[in-house]
């Protein structure tokens, strides 16, 4: 149906809406299905979108207007699993970089921007706090 990415407590989640029948919806969130509740919070309005010449615009992905690099931390303590990507790598934003076990689950923390990997600060085995800096990405 649609995706979107929800930001819960500072961590980006991918969120793939298969269906929503009534009040619940099939989700995929990070690879995994789950079954949800919703609740209509409100009424609902119709809101004009602008008109414009879609041929006259190409986006192929949305850069920071910054090139400060950008450090991703843990939002969980937990131990890292697996370091998947190397210092001088380019990633994709939405690439997984990095599992880890936090709360006896494991995590894909992704990329929140493409660039160069410039510093990664963890190494498999270590055991980390929340707000740990995990990488950078020099985007």
């Amino acid at each position: 149906m649609a995706q979107y990415i929800f930001t819960i407590n500072g961590k980006d989640y991918k969120v793939d809406v298969k269906s929503i029948e009534g009040t619940l919806a099939v989700i995929e969130v990070n690879g995994k299905t789950v079954k949800v509740n919703i609740k209509d919070l409100g009424k609902r309005e119709m809101v004009k979108k602008p008109k414009f010449d879609n041929s006259l615009c190409c986006v192929d992905e949305i850069v920071p207007v910054s090139n400060k690099p950008i450090v991703i931390k843990s939002s969980l303590p937990g131990v890292i699993l697996k370091v998947m990507v190397r210092e001088g790598e380019q990633v994709k934003s939405g690439q997984d970089v990095i599992v880890m076990e936090a709360m006896k689950m494991e995590n894909q923390i992704q990329a929140t921007v493409s660039g160069t990997v410039k510093k990664i600060y963890v190494k498999e085995g270590d055991t980390i706090q929340q707000d740990t800096p995990l990488i950078e990405i020099e985007a």
